[in-house]
């Protein structure tokens, strides 16, 4: 799947070392396999978005916005290059 234009920096529960997420693939991984919350809005929004991303039906920097809106939901920290 795409890249996105800016990754994330993700730090799951009980992980030292920060996670660089690059796009939807690594994200889907992530939240199939090791994602603290496997249910709610957020995380099927996410899953959502993932599944557009690969049919070309949206960008890949939206599917991003989900996955951080999944993130925030979760309890997941993250940071990325492009904040201020």
């Amino acid at each position: 799947m795409p890249n996105w234009t800016i990754p994330l920096h993700i730090r799951l529960p009980g992980q030292e070392i920060p996670i660089t997420v690059r796009g939807t693939g690594h994200a889907a991984v992530l939240l199939a396999e090791r994602w603290p919350v496997t249910h709610g809005l957020a995380f099927e929004h996410a899953l959502a978005c993932f599944a557009a991303v690969s049919e070309g039906q949206l960008l890949p920097d939206k599917a991003r916005e989900a996955f951080i809106e999944a993130a925030d939901d979760a309890g997941v920290r993250w940071s990325s290059d492009d904040k201020a």
